[in-house]
């Protein structure tokens, strides 16, 4: 034990001082993109970068203003989040991560934030170029989030939430994470509204077939940012990074503008949609929340349309399930007559006929007819187990009616 304090003592007369004494060595950061406006950000949990773009009012985000999002308010009363959200303290983000599968051990290396400021849309990048400062930068966009009125994202709630959830949990021990801020995931808004018309609704084909936007050259492929970013890590190369970094701007810009089209689908009346199967779309969508004269109003102004074939017999059959559903059986008559007509080896429409004169007008000699129809077009579909099915039920009801005439 005396040698130990005499060590200790000359050491100390040789000007070392104890570990606990020593300050940390300052961080050893990567190159940054020149273009780039990051500045370092240091806390008692490490290092990150932070970069900040203002766009004024009068910025457009490929052919629609940015800031439209803005004239909405109340909100629909039937989004995740309350009708009451300030649009003006919504909080867009989104994330760029080491993987695409997700997991706990997929990092978010770099997270998008936009928000509205004094009129203007702020966009903020929080970047690490080292995963060390991964906490300092957990810690920082989360109070960012969770200060704003409701989350916004693409794809967030399967995607980007529980990813950040997961690394927080990990790194600052909280497990609370996001878990009170009401979040709307514009993707099943979007593959409900527009998957009869646009052949993906992926964002990148939204701004194309949607938002008029055109990236430019610099963007880099989804599929390939994980790679970007372990490379960026072994190489120092910024240049690796700079394509990253205006993706995932242009992904944050794009869902404020994509936001403003979900907003004006769901408050525009049908007749004022110019294309026919977004008008059949959103009647789909009023009928699951159970808006029926907003449904109905929408099949009728779809079915006003012209709409291609598969459409036509999707409109007529939403229509008259509709109107079924709420006891106007006879209205929907027409509507499977019109479907049988333009389908006649469809048993569909027959089997509702014949429910219809069966239990309706009591029209016996009727329910047998489509009945029998049904059978004829039930018999036509391809061998297999629905066939079958379809086959026994109809056979069965066509027993039935026989045994009631007798």
């Amino acid at each position: 034990m005396k040698d130990l304090h005499a060590l200790r003592a000359r050491l100390r007369r040789a000007g070392l001082k104890p570990a606990a004494e020593l300050k940390p060595p300052a961080p050893k950061l990567a190159a940054l993109p020149a273009d780039w406006p990051g500045r370092p950000v240091s806390t008692p949990l490490g290092t990150y970068y932070l970069a900040e773009y203002p766009y004024g009012g009068d910025f457009f985000q490929g052919t629609l203003p940015l800031l439209d999002f803005q004239k909405f308010s109340p909100l629909p009363d039937f989004l995740e989040i309350p009708m009451e959200t300030d649009p003006t303290r919504m909080v867009f983000m989104d994330t760029e991560t080491t993987g695409l599968a997700g997991g706990t051990g997929t990092l978010a290396f770099l997270v998008g934030v936009g928000t509205c400021v004094e009129g203007t849309f702020r966009l903020r990048q929080y970047f690490l170029p080292d995963p060390a400062g991964e906490a300092a930068m957990l810690e920082d966009v989360l109070a960012e989030m969770e200060a704003g009125s409701s989350l916004v994202t693409f794809n967030g709630r399967g995607f980007d939430v529980p990813i950040l959830q997961a690394r927080t949990a990990l790194r600052l021990r909280r497990f609370d994470a996001l878990t009170d801020v009401p979040h709307l995931d514009l993707l099943p808004h979007a593959r409900r509204l527009w998957k009869r018309r646009l052949e993906s609704c992926a964002l990148r084909a939204l701004e194309t077939d949607l938002l008029g936007v055109r990236r430019s050259t610099e963007d880099v492929p989804s599929s390939m940012i994980p790679y970007l970013y372990r490379e960026y890590l072994r190489t120092g190369d910024p240049n690796l990074i700079s394509g990253v970094l205006y993706h995932n701007a242009q992904d944050i810009l794009s869902m404020a503008v994509l936001l403003a089209e979900v907003l004006g689908r769901y408050t525009r009346l049908p007749a004022e949609i110019e294309y026919p199967p977004d008008v059949l779309s959103l009647a789909f969508v009023y009928r699951g929340l159970g808006r029926i004269e907003r449904a109905e109003e929408a099949f009728r102004a779809a079915i006003a349309a012209e709409l291609v074939a598969v459409d036509r017999i999707a409109a007529w059959e939403g229509l008259a399930a509709l109107l079924k559903t709420r006891g106007s059986s006879a209205e929907a008559v027409e509507f499977w007559e019109a479907w049988y007509a333009f389908a006649p080896d469809d048993p569909r429409p027959s089997i509702e006929l014949a429910k219809f004169h069966e239990w309706r007008t009591h029209n016996l000699s009727a329910a047998l007819l489509w009945a029998g129809r049904a059978l004829s077009a039930a018999s036509g579909l391809p061998d297999g187990y629905k066939q079958r099915i379809m086959k026994k039920a109809v056979d069965h009801r066509i027993k039935r009616l026989r045994r009631k005439t007798e």
